[in-house]
């Protein structure tokens, strides 16, 4: 018993302590990110109707498991223009980039646009959505099963 009365033995303790607390301190690794890109559709009437007119996002997971993503409230986006998404994932963390290329004002003006994602597990998902070319982002969180859906609008 008198192993518990020395110096010795309390430093070794303090010592294992450190070692346990430093364990549960060191971040968990994500592993390396993963980039995929999808080309999009503008259009005008296609998809759920916009419950404003702001600038916003519908996200549906079809039946497939696809994430669909459906875009409003573009402006200066031309028929001829371009949309398309950069999709980086690092664990359960996604951060989507959204791409626009406006086109000539010599075509009619789209007002919205169409993306489906299909490189998500059925998970649960941070979703950070960022548009440069609007200056705009939402942030949401989506469990990538059929049937469910979420509607974000686009913030400055």
């Amino acid at each position: 018993m008198s192993i518990f009365q020395t110096v010795e033995f309390y430093v070794i303790v303090a010592f294992i302590a450190a070692a346990v607390v430093g364990a549960c301190a060191v971040p968990s690794r994500k592993g390396a990110v993963r980039t995929f890109f999808y080309s999009g559709v503008l259009s005008n009437p296609a998809g759920p109707s916009n419950p404003t007119s702001q600038a916003g996002i519908v996200c549906i997971v079809s039946d497939m498991g696809k994430l669909e993503i459906y875009r409003f409230g573009l402006e200066g986006i031309h028929d001829d223009g371009a949309y398309s998404l950069a999709v980086k994932i690092s664990g359960f963390d996604v951060i989507i980039e959204e791409r626009l290329t406006a086109g000539s004002t010599l075509f009619p003006e789209m007002t919205r646009a169409y993306a489906e994602i299909d490189c998500l597990g059925a998970e649960r998902y941070h979703f950070q959505y960022i548009s440069e070319y609007t200056s705009r982002k939402a942030a949401f969180s989506l469990n990538i099963r059929p049937g469910n859906r979420i509607e974000r609008r686009l913030e400055v």
